[in-house]
């Protein structure tokens, strides 16, 4: 069965050509041009991946990703297209829950490969891999896509989850920024170092909300991230 997009674009013509560069790869797509469309589709079809669009009439694209990932659980993936590059809007948006991001204008093939790993990363939850992975009072079942933490369910996204895993399979190792960008974002682009930077600063705040104080999570200077006692 082919994956479930919905695209959430306000201006019409690139809605367009967008949806037919997605059904070209195989999508089966859907596409909405404001925010409250785009919320009761979700409701309605639960797509796999949302391409969300920052800046939309009414609510915005931040807005937007908020809600979806307060309504839906597990939410879908989220790609934030955005036509601002500056790393602070890179940032209120990987803030918001959003996944990954593609900047306008983008070719398709980027935000196909964007779309590609984002679902590589979902996909990891089930298939020929371990049931499970543990680490001290963190448990994660990996086909159920479920994480816990000190037994309170973690509320993640489809990265922050696939991210808590990785980790959760090498604790103690200093994992760089580099090695988690291949193994979880699915790209070798170092371009895209600020967004592991982004997701793990959500995954502390989210391990600490559960009681993980201060969260396992450790920046080793100039090296990367490690799972473990302080």
């Amino acid at each position: 069965m082919a994956e479930r997009l919905l695209l959430v674009e306000d201006d019409r013509a690139l809605r367009e050509v967008t949806v037919v560069h997605l059904e070209a790869a195989g999508y089966a797509v859907a596409a909405v041009g404001d925010g409250d469309a785009a919320l009761a589709a979700c409701a309605a079809a639960r797509p796999d991946v949302v391409v969300l669009d920052l800046n939309l009439p009414g609510m915005d694209g931040i807005e937007v990703c908020r809600e979806l990932r307060a309504r839906f659980a597990p939410s879908p993936g989220v790609v934030m297209v955005t036509a601002r590059g500056s790393e602070a809007d890179m940032v209120v948006g990987l803030d918001a829950g959003a996944d990954d991001y593609v900047v306008k204008p983008f070719a398709p093939a980027v935000l196909l490969a964007r779309i590609a790993a984002l679902l590589r990363r979902i996909g990891q939850r089930g298939g020929d891999a371990p049931a499970s992975v543990r680490w001290n009072e963190i448990e994660i079942d990996l086909r159920g896509h479920r994480a816990l933490a000190r037994g309170q369910a973690l509320v993640l996204t489809p990265t922050e989850f696939a991210l808590l895993a990785q980790l959760c399979r090498q604790p103690g190792a200093v994992l760089s920024r580099r090695q988690l960008l291949q193994d979880v974002f699915g790209t070798s682009n170092e371009g895209y170092a600020r967004n592991v930077d982004c997701h793990v600063t959500r995954l502390r705040r989210k391990l600490e909300a559960a009681g993980l104080t201060p969260a396992p999570i450790h920046a080793v200077h100039g090296a990367g991230y490690r799972l473990g006692d302080a």
